[in-house]
């Protein structure tokens, strides 16, 4: 293990190998994210009194044991992503840079807690601990919940619209200010124009809580009916029992209850065809 103190502040960052951070040098780093196992290690920075979200990849932190060039690659190909999913739920992207072994992406900061934040809190804690994200978000009312989970469902229905599928969305990918109930976007950067397949077979990227079916099988389409069972799942999670399905443990109506286990048909020619159709149906069951 390496450790590179960087930044006006000299925060600590863990890596497997060494890695030229002096282009931080010049700026306050007042936050880091070393423990994603997507090839990616980012900053939370301050210029000019302004504060940026940096994604960075080129360095090897102790998580990932992937491929360095494949994760720039990946990053690269997330610079088109953002560009053209431009939604006011989403974090917004400013400019891409390059160093000289690595490269990386510059967002405008956002104030937000991660509901999945596996950095501060483990497996138990993320479900038990009062200051988790997660248990704040259980915490807060039904309308709410539904209020949140209602504005995600629009972003999936625009980025659908833009022709692409929302591969690796979980609610790490969700983060939500409890001083002023905004939620933001973020970590977008497996999103893929349609037509995907599952070209990995069970390692597909995204968590084992929200994938579907066929994000477990090699060669399988991933689509549409893909996100719809995912949406469905967070929906679970939002106000329901999370692993548990049955009515007993969900919150809402026997209407939205509906809805949401049609959309977790095993079979996606069962479930809702498109994001936009399941939305529909959501917002009928949220009138009776």
């Amino acid at each position: 293990m390496v450790k590179v103190f960087i930044g006006i502040n000299k925060l600590s960052l863990e890596l497997s190998e060494y890695h030229d951070f002096n282009w931080l040098n010049e700026v306050d780093v007042f936050t880091i994210f070393d423990q994603q196992d997507s090839g990616n290690i980012s900053f939370g920075i301050m210029v000019n009194d302004e504060r940026y979200f940096i994604k960075y990849a080129g360095a090897r932190n102790l998580e990932y044991t992937g491929d360095l060039q494949a994760a720039i690659k990946r990053l690269k190909e997330a610079r088109e992503v953002y560009q053209h999913i431009n939604h006011p739920l989403l974090i917004h992207f400013i400019e891409t840079f390059q160093t000289e072994q690595g490269y990386g992406l510059k967002f405008k900061w956002v104030d937000g807690e991660c509901m999945h934040n596996h950095w501060d809190f483990t497996s138990f804690e993320k479900y038990n601990s009062p200051d988790s994200p997660f248990v704040k978000l259980r915490n807060l009312s039904l309308q709410k919940r539904i209020s949140i989970l209602t504005q995600i469902y629009e972003f999936a229905v625009f980025v659908e619209s833009k022709g692409y599928v929302m591969v690796d969305f979980y609610d790490g990918s969700i983060l939500y200010n409890f001083t002023n109930d905004q939620l933001h976007i973020c970590d977008i950067d497996f999103f893929k124009k349609a037509p995907v397949f599952n070209d990995i077979g069970e390692g597909f990227w995204g968590t084992t809580r929200l994938k579907a079916p066929e994000e477990y099988r090699l060669n399988a389409a991933i689509t549409s009916a893909t996100n719809v069972y995912t949406l469905a799942g967070l929906a679970f999670s939002f106000i329901g029992g999370r692993s548990d399905k049955s009515f007993e443990t969900w919150e809402a109506s026997l209407s939205l209850y509906n809805v949401c286990t049609k959309a977790l048909e095993s079979n996606p020619s069962a479930r809702f065809e498109t994001i936009s159709s399941f939305y529909h149906q959501w917002n009928q069951a949220l009138l009776i």
